[in-house]
């Protein structure tokens, strides 16, 4: 492939649509997720019972705040590879309301 050629910005993009707007399906997931994350923070902590189940709720709320913040940084910067903390961000909410519940 020719490196000095210009890009065709009026092709579709991978799933045919657009061009464009696979950012924007992407910004949509993460907020989509953040939205779940945050529902099952509040949902922690109104069923709280001691101090590790509001911690646990914190952690999966502030867990949903990344999910926003990393769709609008992957929105604006682009796609590229993910950063190493952002499998953390993904993982830490299920862990946190695992615990929440044992806990219980």
């Amino acid at each position: 492939m020719d490196t000095d050629a210009p890009m065709d910005t009026d092709a579709p993009d991978a799933e045919g649509g657009p061009p464009g707007l696979q950012a924007e399906r992407t910004r949509l997931a993460w907020t989509r997720t953040a939205l779940s994350a945050a529902a099952v923070g509040a949902l922690l902590a109104h069923g709280a019972e001691s101090a590790l189940g509001f911690a646990c709720a914190g952690v999966v709320l502030g867990c949903a705040v990344g999910f926003v913040r990393c769709g609008t940084a992957r929105y604006r910067r682009g796609a590229g590879p993910l950063s190493w903390w952002v499998g953390v961000l993904a993982v830490l909410p299920g862990v946190a309301a695992l615990v929440a519940v044992l806990a219980r």
